[in-house]
């Protein structure tokens, strides 16, 4: 509230110049001094003189109206808005000022009634004020937005802030925040991606913006235009953290598309963006198992199947060495899994093991694994093909 100050003792110099002949020579002369020494910043002397000077006023309502105001003005410079807001409503309550004080003074209540802060009461005053405004300000529009906005008032608030932006040439970047915090209170999405659109355009090299926009689309479910800005505001070196990378890589995994997402992931390991974790190699070999790109699958999941001691990862390799009919590794491997543990159906391990020793010729072997393959409930059925048929072949 210290921003009004100057600006309520240049209304009240102006005023009290404008209205001199309404005032008795005494009282104006008093009161200019008064105004001298709050322009000195002395505002405990002013407010001494103003004691002296309240009962020789009391009876002349527009000098008792004039008195009350310039109290309003010295405790609302002094940040005493309790204080300013009584002097103000006492100053309103005679009507003797003319009009357009009268309604400025409505404005600065309405002002200090937020400082307080009493929103209620600043929404009472802001509505006073606006329906006598003639040609109200983008300000003041934001201001009454501003108050709304504190009630969670958005339907009041929203054409406010939209009112105040269509009147000013340069944009307001608080302005736009205050809309697009609204509607995304309302969850208003649509009209939330239109703002942030605008918000780019005018600030792009806020990268929050940019962040922001490409989570509304994907709330939107508008997961390529998500995608998109994602990918633009990579290339402006506004992803820095390993989270919103990862956000990236995960788009693009969403997206069906591992060769980019996979690229991605080890540029940015390769720059340390990206832990080199267990996790992340996880993901990464996941990433080129999808792209169809083996080698870089078996290497990074081997990597991560070490650094996490997971069976799952284990198995996975085993399924890729299958693919590549390299029946040595895949019955190693199967048998890591099985000694790592933890996976969801052990079964599995089994079946490849069982598998990889019937295509070496060890059909004995094959049966044992196959064999134990058979208590579990979702391998079952695969094993007891393979039994049927080693022992027909045998037959």
């Amino acid at each position: 509230m210290n921003v009004f100050r100057a600006l309520f003792l240049l209304l009240l110099l102006l005023g009290t110049q404008a209205f001199a002949a309404t005032l008795t020579e005494r009282t104006y002369k008093r009161l200019t001094a008064i105004h001298e020494l709050m322009g000195e910043n002395k505002y405990g002397e002013a407010l001494k003189r103003l004691d002296e000077l309240l009962p020789r006023v009391r009876k002349n309502d527009y000098e008792y109206a004039t008195i009350m105001q310039t109290y309003g003005f010295a405790y609302a410079a002094q940040d005493k808005y309790k204080d300013a807001i009584k002097a103000f409503k006492e100053a309103l309550k005679t009507e003797a000022l003319p009009d357009h004080v009268q309604l400025n003074m409505r404005y600065n209540l309405a002002q200090l009634y937020a400082a307080v802060p009493d929103w209620e009461s600043a929404a009472k005053a802001y509505e006073q004020w606006l329906t006598a405004a003639e040609k109200p300000s983008a300000d003041s529009y934001a201001f009454g937005a501003t108050i709304y906005a504190q009630l969670k008032r958005y339907d009041k608030a929203i054409p406010k802030i939209r009112k105040a932006i269509s009147l000013v040439d340069k944009p307001r970047e608080n302005w736009y925040q205050l809309l697009l915090s609204m509607l995304y209170q309302k969850k208003e999405y649509t009209q939330a991606a239109q703002v942030l659109e605008t918000m780019v355009a005018f600030w792009p090299e806020k990268k929050q913006y940019w962040k922001q926009l490409s989570g509304v689309y994907f709330t939107l479910k508008k997961n390529r235009k998500s995608l998109a800005v994602l990918e633009l505001s990579r290339k402006q070196g506004f992803l820095e953290s390993e989270r919103d990378l990862m956000n990236l890589v995960n788009m693009y995994l969403l997206q069906g598309i591992p060769y980019k997402a996979a690229k991605l992931m080890e540029k940015e390991m390769n720059a340390g963006r990206i832990e080199r974790s267990g996790k992340n190699l996880q993901k990464l070999g996941e990433a080129w198992m999808r792209a169809k790109e083996t080698d870089e699958a078996l290497r990074d999941l081997q990597a991560a199947a070490q650094a996490q001691k997971k069976g799952v990862l284990y198995l996975r390799l085993a399924q890729l060495y299958t693919d590549r009919e390299n029946w040595g590794k895949v019955i190693e491997l199967s048998d890591q899994a099985l000694a790592v543990g933890g996976l969801k159906n052990p079964g599995d391990a089994y079946l490849l093991k069982g598998m990889a020793q019937y295509e070496t010729g060890k059909k004995q072997s094959a049966l044992a694994s196959f064999s134990k393959a058979l208590k579990y409930t979702k391998s079952k059925r695969q094993a007891s093909q393979w039994i049927r048929h080693i022992r027909t072949e045998g037959a």
